[in-house]
């Protein structure tokens, strides 16, 4: 496998490991506000239906980024098993 094609794969593994965290974090601000009414952040979220979304918005982000990296990943192990 050539180094430009393992930099652009390195540059995609990045990017949805990214979004991944990211999601994560809105979902867990959203849930602790649920379960408990605590706010980590000041006004974030300002009410329950504001965090149901924090929740619901990090789930769908933390999942697709999961699924766009393991797309990445595979197509690199498929890669390097070319000539």
């Amino acid at each position: 496998m050539s180094e430009e094609i393992e930099t652009l794969a390195n540059q995609a593994i990045g990017k949805w490991v990214v979004v991944h965290i990211i999601g994560s974090i809105i979902a867990v601000l959203g849930a602790l506000y649920l379960l408990t009414g605590m706010q980590l952040l000041p006004n974030t979220p300002a009410s329950t239906f504001q965090a149901a979304l924090m929740l619901g918005g990090g789930l769908i982000m933390d999942f697709f980024g999961v699924i766009k990296l393991t797309k990445v990943l595979r197509a690199r192990k498929a890669a390097k098993k070319q000539p």
